[in-house]
């Protein structure tokens, strides 16, 4: 087992937080992307910021703080597609129109994805981290996740062959 660096203390949390977001940053905002797109992935990088700064001090172990920063970004995603399915409830007027029939391209069927499935797919194939650590980060058992995922490449696979013939 590593040994955890300690966390920083006073008035220098602040600027060890935004050095280390700022090194994150990147990768939070192309995960985001591949969950709620790219008009809402700026605003979730920046609730992340806000909420990790004010709570920087309750995490316990620092070599965790980009997968911290990520289940919080992953939460607000999540928060974000629940906000967006309510409004469109309570709103049917805003509801997308019917798209006219087209080639769609692998993002489009990803997007077409329930959330859950879609942010295993993003987070396992675009960005590379394996079950483990998705199921840490989403709160999911490693048989759960490998089970989701298996239904989001299923689904995937059903999408394609349909939009083929």
């Amino acid at each position: 087992m590593t040994e955890s660096r300690p966390l920083p203390v006073g008035e220098t949390d602040h600027a060890e937080f935004d050095r280390r977001f700022a090194a994150t940053r990147d990768q939070l905002a192309r995960i985001c992307r591949g969950l709620v797109g790219p008009v809402a992935a700026d605003d979730v990088v920046q609730e992340t910021y806000v909420r990790g700064r004010s709570r920087f001090a309750q995490l316990r172990d620092s070599d965790l703080f980009a997968a911290w920063l990520t289940r919080i970004a992953i939460n607000l995603c999540m928060n974000h597609h629940r906000s967006d399915r309510q409004l469109r409830e309570r709103l049917p007027f805003l509801r997308p129109r019917a798209q006219t029939e087209r080639d769609p391209g692998l993002r489009d069927l990803i997007e077409r994805l329930p959330v859950r499935e879609r942010t295993l797919v993003v987070l396992h194939y675009g960005h590379g981290y394996q079950l483990e650590e998705i199921a840490r980060m989403t709160g999911l058992s490693a048989v759960n996740a490998r089970t989701i995922l298996f239904r989001a490449r299923r689904r995937l696979a059903d999408q394609l062959k349909d939009a083929e013939s």
